[in-house]
């Protein structure tokens, strides 16, 4: 997929096969995010996803803790860790429904501090 925005060297900014002239103004904005999202996402469906939902935070649950397996909450995705998590391993999106994963690092190192004895 390539880009819908791009940006001239003077730095002025604009949508692919549309003048500037044709884009009302309340779009301004709507584009701007549209340019983050482009820069930030480089798979295709992800970004597809983005503008199509509100996609929430999913949580990537540990399924087999001898064999850090995890699984995407969402869409059942199962995924196998060295170590740690999705989080921990540089994951930010699930690759198959394409949501950003909730950084829920703090409550599970809470509940395991839980279960110790005091």
């Amino acid at each position: 997929m390539s880009k819908m925005i791009y940006r001239e060297p003077n730095g002025n900014w604009g949508v692919k096969g549309v003048p500037w002239a044709e884009i009302p103004d309340g779009l301004y904005g709507a584009l701007y995010k549209l340019m983050d999202y482009e820069d930030i996402c480089s798979s295709p469906s992800v970004l597809q996803c983005y503008m199509d939902d509100d996609l929430g935070p999913v949580r990537y649950r540990l399924i087999d803790e001898a064999h850090s397996v995890w699984q995407c909450e969402n869409c059942s995705h199962i995924a196998p860790f060295e170590a740690n998590g999705p989080i921990s391993n540089g994951w930010t999106v699930c690759p198959c429904c394409a949501r950003m994963i909730a950084d829920d690092t703090e409550a599970v190192l809470d509940e395991e501090d839980d279960d110790e004895p005091a």
